[in-house]
């Protein structure tokens, strides 16, 4: 027969035992910012007037919308993961920003084509692209729903602006606060 002692102190071992194990097999998991914050503001280029309800999508699951005076917030896409190497990450780290509005040309622009800027509070993202404004086209009269996509522009790279440059007329992110075209 196996005394009550000896009972506690197989149950301990056993008790032991599992929190090495789980100890042992966890994988430290670690938060990571794939995409940065993107904000901006949507207009139509010939009328000038901001567009609502531009869709603005890096995936499903990261999107958001304009509001009634053009402007945006996309939110980061965050990742928790064991390992910063990962397949899932790489494929969502590397995917575009769309710009799309039924009616207007689309405009995509390749995630680490995108110049980013140090965030300046500790709650947010490390990163973050102010887009500044971002001016649509409207597509010609009778473009299908179909052939939207031959209207599409996709941008790989984009620089910051310099003194002579319009975002009306150059694809190019305004210079952050503070930031003079010698410091970029």
């Amino acid at each position: 027969m196996i005394s009550v002692s000896m009972l506690k102190f197989r149950f301990l071992m056993g008790s032991c035992s599992l929190i090495l194990l789980s100890a042992c097999s966890s994988e430290t998991t670690t938060l990571h910012y794939l995409t940065p914050i993107v904000t901006g503001q949507v207009l139509d280029k010939t009328t000038e007037q901001p567009i609502s309800d531009v869709s603005i999508i890096y995936t499903s699951s990261a999107s958001t919308t304009t509001d009634k005076d053009g402007f945006f917030r996309l939110p980061a896409i965050e990742i928790k993961s064991s390992s910063t190497d990962d397949w899932e990450s790489k494929q969502l780290s590397e995917s575009d920003m769309t710009v799309y509005k039924k009616d207007y040309k689309s405009k995509d622009y390749w995630n680490f084509g995108l110049p980013r800027i140090k965030a300046k509070r500790a709650s947010e993202v490390p990163e973050y692209v102010h887009m500044g404004i971002i001016y649509l086209d409207k597509l010609p009269d009778g473009v299908q729903l179909e052939d939207n996509y031959k209207y599409n522009e996709y941008i790989e790279d984009m620089s910051y602006c310099q003194s002579n440059q319009s975002q009306k007329e150059v694809n190019c992110i305004p210079l952050p606060d503070g930031v003079d075209h010698e410091a970029v």
